[in-house]
C-alpha cells in the first residue's frame, strides 16, 4: 500500500489532535517500526520488574539467607556480598527472560502478521501514532495499538499491543490510542472492552482505570515456575463496559 500525502495534508481515517501528531490506521510500510516499538516497550519492563521483585519479602529473605549461608561457610564478608550480588543478578535475569519470552511468543504470532490478525478479520483493527517532521516526506511511527474480537466472545473487544516510544510518553498518546480502540469497539457493536497487562505496568493500569477500566482478575503468568517465583509478576485482566 502506498504512503499517504505530504506533511500538513489530512489523511483518511486519521485522528489529528495536537501539533504534528496523528493517530491513523496501520499501513504495511509501518511493519518494522511497529515491531521495534513493541519489542522496546516490552523488554524495558525488565528493569521495573527487577526493582519491584528485589523488594519482595520472600526475595529479601532469600537474599539474606544466601549471604548468611556463604558467610557461615567462608567467614568472609566479601564472599557473602558476592553471593548477595549473584542472587540479585539472578532476579534481574529472571525478569528479563520473562519479558523476552513474551516478546518471542508475540513475534511469532500476531506481530509476525499484523494484517492477518488485525486488518483482515471482521471487528478488528490496528492503529499507529505518527509524528510528522517538516523536513521529511513521511512521518515516524511513535505508538501502536490493536483491537480484535475476544476469543469465543463476539460481544467483547480485546485491546492489545498498546505501546508508545519512550521519547513521546507523558503527552497523552497512550490515552488517545486507547480511546481510538474504544470508539472503534462502540462503532462495531461490542458491549465490553477487555485487556491484559502485568502488574508491573502500574502507570498503564492507572491510565486504564482513569479511562473507566476496572481490574477484574489477577493470575500468575505462563512463565516457568522458577521465573514466577523470582519475579512475582502477575497478569491483570481489566474490563470496561461500553
Amino acid at each position: 500500500m502506498a504512503a499517504g500525502g505530504r506533511v500538513g495534508e489530512e489523511r483518511p481515517g486519521a485522528d489529528r489532535r495536537g501539533p504534528g501528531l496523528i493517530v491513523r490506521p496501520y499501513r504495511p510500510g509501518d511493519f518494522r517500526r511497529v515491531r521495534r516499538i513493541f519489542v522496546d516497550g516490552a523488554t524495558e519492563l525488565a528493569t521495573p520488574a527487577f526493582k519491584r521483585s528485589a523488594r519482595a519479602p520472600s526475595n529479601v529473605r532469600l537474599l539474606l539467607a544466601s549471604g548468611g549461608t556463604v558467610y557461615t561457610v567462608t567467614a568472609s564478608l566479601a564472599w557473602a556480598g558476592l553471593a548477595c550480588l549473584a542472587f540479585l543478578a539472578l532476579v534481574y535475569l529472571a525478569g528479563r527472560e520473562l519479558y523476552a519470552g513474551y516478546v518471542r511468543e508475540r513475534l511469532r504470532t500476531d506481530m509476525a502478521d499484523i494484517e492477518g490478525h488485525y486488518l483482515k478479520p471482521p471487528g478488528a483493527g490496528f492503529w499507529v501514532a505518527e509524528v510528522e517532521a517538516e523536513e521529511e516526506e513521511e512521518g515516524r511511527v511513535v505508538g501502536t495499538v490493536g483491537a480484535k474480537m475476544s476469543p469465543g466472545d463476539p460481544s467483547s473487544c480485546e485491546l492489545s499491543r498498546l505501546s508508545v516510544d519512550r521519547r513521546y510518553r507523558r503527552h497523552g498518546l497512550g490515552a488517545r490510542l486507547t480511546r481510538k480502540v474504544l470508539e472503534f469497539a462502540r462503532a462495531h457493536g461490542y458491549r465490553v472492552c477487555v485487556l491484559e497487562t502485568t502488574d508491573v505496568q502500574e502507570p498503564a493500569i492507572k491510565l486504564y482505570q482513569k479511562l473507566g477500566f476496572c481490574v477484574r482478575s489477577s493470575r500468575p503468568g505462563p512463565a516457568h515456575p522458577i521465573l514466577q517465583l523470582l519475579t512475582k509478576v502477575s497478569f491483570c485482566k481489566l474490563e470496561l463496559s461500553l
